[in-house]
């Protein structure tokens, strides 16, 4: 991150921090305007007093950061994935990936159950798709089809410059009922 980045973000931290603080005190009636008015013209004549505020108030600041930073850290769930691709490094969930191999594989009628595995390191992911298919159709060209097609739809996910690592697996085949006709 550039130095100007870093600058902008740390300002606009401490922004948001100030107002939001001088919003509830005022909501809260906790402070009088004349009392207000007072103490900051106390802290304009005292140096020292001015100083110790200051460093009261980047006190306050680093705490409500390390707060922040402790609450985005646990809203994150435990099975996000961290990538690392063309984009630079991206969060991904994996149920956001299960759920878009999921559907593609429903795409292939021929597909009834699905088992997946998901595993990342660093810019490398390795999916494994255990299946049961319906009887009757060629498996070396179906299973080539289901990789190309989720080899397609991951890299338009994610970037592109994941390695993907796809196995598929025909666990079980599963005979066609005997349809049978009325005369």
């Amino acid at each position: 991150m550039k130095l100007i980045n870093i600058f902008v973000h740390v300002i606009a931290i401490f922004a948001f921090l100030t107002i939001g603080s001088l919003m509830i005190i005022v909501s809260l009636h906790v402070l009088s305007m004349e009392d207000a008015l007072l103490k900051v013209q106390e802290v304009y004549e005292n140096p020292w007093q001015s100083f110790q505020m200051g460093v009261t108030g980047v006190l306050f600041i680093f705490v409500g950061l390390i707060f922040s930073k402790m609450l985005v850290k646990g809203t994150r769930k435990e099975d996000d994935l961290v990538l690392y691709g063309k984009w630079g490094y991206l969060s991904v969930s994996i149920r956001a990936i299960n759920d878009l191999v999921r559907r593609v594989l429903r795409k292939f009628d021929v597909v009834r159950e699905i088992q997946l595995e998901t595993d990342a390191q660093a810019s490398r992911l390795k999916i494994v798709a255990n299946l049961s298919v319906l009887s009757g159709w060629n498996l070396p060209e179906l299973i080539h089809a289901i990789q190309s097609d989720l080899t397609e739809r991951l890299n338009k996910m994610l970037g592109g410059e994941i390695e993907l690592e796809l196995i598929v697996n025909v666990i079980k085949i599963i005979e066609q009922p005997m349809v049978s006709g009325r005369v």
